[in-house]
């Protein structure tokens, strides 16, 4: 009787720790990307879009220094510093320019230089 409350005892845990493994493994390989095609509010997860319309938006050149990836199990924003300075140039001509689109347009073009 003890053998078998032994060998059961081995098989719930075996049972457990290879659950724990696959979870894990499923955690680590989900999908994990950009989920907004525009703009410099950038959000990571599992519903990566797949298309992308044409349309351009303020901001859309820095998202190119930007990623996601899974760190410690979660889908997370990397970003360099390339986008930090990206960024704020954006919005720094958004409050210069925030009268005249083409100047805005102008002054946004040169941020990714």
């Amino acid at each position: 009787m003890t053998n078998k409350k032994l060998l059961y005892g081995i098989i719930v845990i075996s049972l457990i720790s290879l659950f724990l493994v696959i979870w894990n493994n499923y955690q680590i390989s989900g999908k994990c990307g950009i989920e907004n095609c525009h703009g410099l509010d950038i959000t990571c997860g599992p519903n990566v879009s797949e298309v992308c319309d044409m349309m351009y938006m303020a901001g859309d050149n820095c998202r190119q220094y930007v990623g996601c990836q899974i760190v410690d199990g979660k889908c997370q924003l990397v970003k360099n510093q390339k986008f930090d300075l990206c960024k704020s140039c954006v919005e720094k001509c958004s409050v210069d320019f925030k009268d005249d689109q083409i100047k805005f347009f102008e002054c946004e073009s040169k941020c990714t230089e």
